[in-house]
């Protein structure tokens, strides 16, 4: 039986206790939005695909050193689903070890470097 997802409050209100940067949560929404988007392309699980994109960076403004793995520590207690754990260490290969190789990987990758230029510019 897989994990199931939890309610978007609860991630909106877990994102809120770690992260208090601005931007970031900004970034964090705006690779939601990105994630659901494409989740509906391509006839997928849009709260899947959207909680990962609203968690993948988590720990970045507490542990930038542990990112992402103190994050999907946490997540993974939490009991959040492996899809949602494997997307967003996919997010991050050069650090976890995990190639972006699903569809849902590689858009996560491709959502969140987009929102990092489209934020910048």
């Amino acid at each position: 039986m897989s994990a199931e997802i939890p309610d978007r409050d609860s991630a909106v209100a877990l994102l809120e206790s770690w992260v208090e940067n601005d931007g970031l949560r900004k970034h964090m929404l705006a690779v939601e939005a990105s994630c659901r988007h494409y989740a509906r392309i391509h006839g997928e699980d849009e709260d899947l695909w959207g909680t990962a994109g609203l968690l993948h960076d988590l720990d970045w403004e507490k542990y930038p050193d542990e990112h992402p793995h103190r994050g999907l520590a946490d997540l993974k207690d939490l009991g959040y689903p492996e899809a949602i754990l494997q997307a967003i260490a996919a997010h991050a290969p050069e650090r976890t070890g995990v190639e972006p190789d699903a569809l849902f990987d590689r858009v996560l990758f491709a959502c969140d470097e987009l929102s990092g230029l489209v934020y910048a510019c």
